[in-house]
């Protein structure tokens, strides 16, 4: 009888479960995306705040179409980030693995 090769049978074996590390880490990300979500939004609803904190910089203050736009940007990471937590939770293999049908 011939041996079995190990690699072919770890090839067809199911992928590893979900483990702590990965729980944790998925669960640092959606807190991160609510901190995210939290500046974005406030940039994006009180504009003067943003202004008034970038007058204090060496640079030229901030417009309040520049605050909006970076409140924004940051509430659109925030969707990302939160998209990516709640992906490594929910899935049980590799998040970007190609999949054998």
């Amino acid at each position: 009888m011939p041996e079995s090769n190990s690699t072919e049978d770890s090839q067809g074996a199911a992928p590893p479960g979900r483990t702590g590390k990965r729980i944790a880490g998925g669960i640092f990300l959606i807190l991160a995306s609510m901190a995210l979500f939290y500046v974005g939004v406030d940039a994006i609803a009180d504009p003067d705040a943003v202004i008034s904190r970038s007058s204090n910089s060496s640079r030229s203050p901030d417009t309040e179409a520049e605050a909006k736009i970076g409140g924004f940007l940051l509430f659109m990471f925030g969707v990302t980030v939160l998209g990516f937590g709640i992906g490594m939770i929910v899935s049980k293999g590799p998040l970007f693995a190609k999949r054998k049908d």
